[in-house]
């Protein structure tokens, strides 16, 4: 017990440097003050480019002519913009920021754009819906999952806004169907209510809560394969949309949307409130997801070198939260054969993802090559930056992926223990891939994350493996580890606030009140003594 109190003193101090962090990250702002934090035109040009080329060729927000031609104004004067244009445009900075460096460096100033989105949201919500409105409610959601750090129940009310909002201006019917319009008005509504659509989607799957609309309360299609310069606001002239196999602005939301349904369905089942112990209706519904992910696969690769490596990447994290959604409640069953099948379709989909995503290291590893050939994935660096800077389902796929191949360790290491079978490339494997998300979880730290806890769990999850396997003491490793990991975390915390420290004098004792939150972190994280923890049975859905 000594031993966890140590290392509860460890984990509550770095949560009060995370605090003191945030606090030093906070600009001097003034209420209804917008666009004073503006980075010089090199800088804010990368930014808006890396916007443009990750989340805008996913979830289609903006018409980019239009957004850029904004921009250039705002650059020559930023009071020649209206204060909702020069929201957005700092909102997509926010989101360029993520990829601009490994550190996150610009960290402050996109939260500080972040505040003043919310802000002007706030001051704005008893106006009348406009596209324009909930174009920046769908990117303020964006940027407070993806930087900000928010899961759970909040992404889940925080989706409700756009959700609503678009429906008010009946963005959720067909647009043929409703009083005439101009064919660019058309598309750029389809376009918004399928963006709308993915984070309505993704708010149920990261919270945990029902699904706020089925595929009956909408006839809205999918918008259609049209580049941007094709759509001219003030034209009558109904652009012709080009062949389904050439590359255009919007080919990977229509690609992605084609399982916009069936991502409804599966959330719809994760969700239930009654639920139905009916795991008919899984295999019915897995083989539907495994076509969907093999024509998002096929049009990927039919779109060639138009679409980047990055963006192949993001739109295939979106299928595999679904293939998680749908297996990982079977997947904890792992030693019933009965759900076999969800055990192999998440260790697939987890390893699938780890490969594209951590930084797996080729040094002192001699199966790493042997490895990533045999597995023909491609690492993005980008992507992998994203990951380790971004927060949301950015972060909680991979913490996701990262427990399922350690729950599937920990069967094999007691398989090989009571049976003496199982296989010992695997074993190996499946160690090298946890390291690497230990790796994963520290580089998150350095990139400012101020958060420890996944760090801190990884690593003690690959002590018990590891002392498994060396027949060492599980709980002496573990304790070690526990010890190692938070000392580690708390230098890098400590040097991120600029050497700030918090005073702890005496055994067991630490110079500040532990708070009612500090408490409930105690009894989700060390919920029971770690060796006797089945981590088999134990995947924890990442919360923050």
């Amino acid at each position: 017990m000594v031993k966890q109190e140590e290392c509860w003193q460890g984990f509550i101090h770095c949560k009060r440097l995370g605090e003191c962090l945030r606090a030093q990250r906070s600009l001097a702002n003034s209420h209804g003050q917008y666009g004073s934090y503006i980075l010089d035109c090199t800088v804010s040009a990368a930014l808006l480019e890396n916007y443009l080329r990750s989340f805008e060729q996913v979830y289609r927000i903006n018409h980019v002519p239009t957004l850029q031609k904004e921009f250039e104004a705002f650059l020559q004067d930023p009071t020649s913009v209206n204060h909702e244009c020069a929201i957005r445009l700092q909102l997509c900075f926010a989101h360029g920021a993520l990829t601009y460096d490994d550190l996150f460096s610009l960290r402050p100033y996109a939260l500080q754009w972040i505040y003043e989105a919310q802000s002007w949201l706030a001051k704005t919500e008893n106006s009348h819906p406009s596209i324009s409105g909930i174009q920046s409610m769908c990117l303020l959601q964006l940027a407070l999952q993806a930087i900000e750090s928010l899961y759970g129940d909040r992404v889940l009310v925080l989706s409700g806004n756009p959700l609503r909002s678009a429906m008010c201006i009946g963005l959720h019917r067909e647009p043929v169907g409703l009083p005439r319009m101009l064919p660019s008005q058309v598309e750029i509504r389809r376009r918004l209510w399928t963006t709308v659509l993915e984070l309505v989607l993704e708010a149920s799957i990261e919270s945990g809560q029902p699904v706020l609309i089925s595929p009956e309360d909408f006839d809205c299609r999918l918008p259609s394969n049209l580049n941007d310069d094709q759509l001219h606001c003030e034209s009558t002239v109904r652009p012709i949309p080009k062949d389904p196999s050439l590359h255009t602005d919007n080919s990977l939301q229509i690609a992605l949307g084609e399982s916009l349904t069936l991502g409804l369905t599966i959330a719809k089942l994760w969700n239930k409130v009654k639920q139905e112990a009916n795991y008919v209706t899984v295999l019915q519904l897995s083989p539907q997801l495994t076509a969907a992910h093999q024509i998002l696969t096929t049009t990927l690769k039919n779109l060639g070198k138009d679409t980047s490596l990055l963006n192949r990447h993001i739109c295939e994290m979106v299928l595999v939260r679904y293939v998680f959604a749908l297996h990982l409640p079977y997947m904890l069953l792992l030693r019933d054969s009965v759900f076999s099948h969800s055990r192999r379709e998440c260790i697939d989909a987890a390893l699938h993802l780890t490969y594209r995503t951590l930084p797996l290291s080729d040094t002192n590893e001699p199966l790493s090559e042997l490895l990533r050939q045999a597995n023909n994935e491609v690492r993005c660096p980008r992507f992998g930056r994203l990951t380790a800077c971004g927060s949301g389902s950015l972060r909680s796929a991979q913490h996701i992926a990262t427990s399922i191949i350690a729950a599937d360790l920990n069967t094999m290491i007691s398989e090989r223990v009571k049976t003496a079978t199982g296989s010992a490339l695997r074993v190996a494997e499946e160690c090298w891939l946890l390291k690497a998300g230990v790796a994963w979880a520290r580089q998150r730290i350095e990139a400012g994350q101020e958060n420890v806890k996944d760090y801190v769990f990884f690593a003690l999850v690959l002590a018990a493996a590891e002392a498994a396997l060396d027949g060492k003491s599980v709980e002496d490793e573990m304790a070690v580890r526990c010890k190692e990991a938070i000392t580690d975390a708390e230098a890098l915390v400590s040097d991120m606030t600029g050497g700030t420290t918090i005073g702890r004098t005496g055994h067991g004792t630490i110079q500040y009140e532990q708070s009612e939150n500090d408490l409930e972190d105690i009894g989700a994280f060390w919920a029971s003594d770690f060796p006797g923890l089945d981590w088999g049975e134990f995947i924890p859905m990442p919360q923050g």
